[in-house]
């Protein structure tokens, strides 16, 4: 028999995040075994997440306050917590916060939207949201305004977002998985777009890319300097994901050949900047 678990907040999600949330209600059981364990791609990207992580929460540059947003089943939380910090887990997935709940991870969970956080102005010293978190959010705008508004006068926000000047969407364009008006508008004119990366159901799931111009520009209007700027998957993204993600033998070996040269790419310009992922710091200014 499941025992209940309290998961604070209502679903009140628009017609494209009730999809998403969907979505990873599907996910939540199998996610950390399919993207933490059996993919390569996902492995490094996580890997890479984690030294930064490291280096901020380990350290004495964050306070004690911490919101994990899109927490998803709680990886980043239960090692947050581990470090002694008081963390919220908000997500828009029901299922991902009960798991993270019965899996002990989770202390403080809160189902909700990252457009309208139901917190008090100035309340977190750090947010992280890692795993593409605004890469899901449409109206990503209004969830970089909400998180400066939670954030403290100085406050962190860890984040990674998926880049749509690369490689691998150059690739996705050929196969449809992004317009090709759409990359190209991003190329000339420094504009993101909006994407649908896989189905469900008869549905697409809507995905928004954002080009360099794009999130430094958002990142300043919302009163954040950038700290730190890092690429992730520079060199490596010669290799399409679609195949990267669940290739082995051969694959698995050039592409581990080819995340030393990532590494030493990884914050250099221009290298950085055509990245599959963007791993961002931003500070809030005031």
């Amino acid at each position: 028999m499941n025992r209940e678990v309290k998961v604070e907040g209502d679903d009140q999600s628009s017609s494209y995040e009730s999809i998403i949330s969907t979505v990873y209600d599907e996910l939540a059981p199998i996610y950390e075994r399919v993207f933490l364990r059996l993919s390569q791609y996902y492995r490094h990207v996580y890997n890479e997440l984690y030294e930064i992580f490291r280096d901020y929460f380990d350290g004495v540059k964050i306070h004690s306050k911490v919101l994990d947003l899109g927490s998803g089943t709680g990886v980043w939380t239960m090692l947050l917590r581990k470090r002694g910090y008081h963390v919220v887990s908000l997500d828009i997935s029901r299922a991902s916060l009960i798991k993270c709940t019965r899996s002990r991870r989770c202390s403080d969970p809160v189902q909700g939207d990252a457009i309208k956080l139901p917190f008090r102005d100035g309340y977190f010293d750090a947010v992280i949201a890692y795993g593409s978190v605004f890469n899901h959010i449409v109206k990503s705008e209004d969830a970089f305004r909400e998180v400066s508004r939670v954030l403290s006068s100085g406050g962190y926000l860890l984040f990674d977002v998926d880049n749509l000047i690369c490689p691998d969407m150059a690739y996705e364009a050929l196969l449809g998985g992004v317009s090709i008006r759409g990359f190209l508008r991003g190329l000339i004119s420094g504009r993101g777009h909006v994407g649908y990366w896989y189905g469900h159901g008869n549905e697409a799931v809507p995905l928004r890319f954002f080009t360099i111009k794009e999130i430094l520009s958002i990142l300043g209007s919302y009163g954040f300097e950038v700290v730190d700027l890092k690429g992730i998957h520079v060199l490596s993204n010669i290799i399409p994901s679609r195949i990267h993600q669940w290739g082995n033998g051969k694959i698995a070996r050039v592409a581990s050949l080819l995340y030393t040269f990532d590494k030493v790419l990884s914050r250099r310009t221009p290298f950085k900047y055509v990245a599959t992922t963007f791993l961002i710091i931003g500070r809030k200014l005031n």
